[in-house]
């Protein structure tokens, strides 16, 4: 889905050491993964995911926690089909997607981390329709997509 992008953020340079062990999780992962290793894979990944959503509101740079979780979730999502499991990998999917348009919402958020999970709504959302595509219509995508930000707002908000 977007392992280009996602293996490309993944080696950047880093100086907060709160991701480290992220990337570490990460990048394990997509060699096991690569290595038709899928259930190294899938620890690494659930890992990776555990610290992402564990991390998510304190990591000091809201972008990058919101494209961790982003990036954690739809990598265990391109596992789970790869291992024939398209309905909780299409669940994966809209779990993040749906997390993402909540925090938009939250009070309890704040300003920055709003913003940045509006703007990773894109990525969600472009996941969500090209799993359609390659998997066909899904139950579960479509109510998420019924409920993104593009329905209600105007075309200048649409992303």
């Amino acid at each position: 889905m977007a392992a280009s992008w996602v293996r490309g953020w993944v080696g950047t340079e880093e100086s907060d050491s709160s991701m480290v062990h992220w990337k570490v999780q990460t990048m394990s992962g997509n060699r096991h993964f690569d290595a038709g290793e899928h259930g190294k894979a899938l620890s690494c990944y659930q890992q990776a995911l555990w610290l992402a959503r564990q991390q998510f509101a304190g990591w000091p740079d809201v972008d990058e926690a919101v494209a961790a979780l982003v990036v954690a979730h739809h990598n265990l999502a391109d596992l789970l089909v790869a291992m024939t499991l398209p309905d909780r990998a299409a669940d994966l999917l809209c779990y993040v997607h749906d997390c993402l348009l909540a925090t938009c919402y939250s009070p309890a958020c704040t300003s920055r981390l709003r913003e940045a999970a509006l703007r990773h709504t894109r990525t969600t959302r472009a996941e969500l329709l090209t799993f359609v595509q390659r998997h066909g219509s899904h139950a579960a995508i479509m109510r998420s997509l019924g409920h993104c930000l593009c329905q209600s707002e105007p075309s200048s908000r649409l992303h």
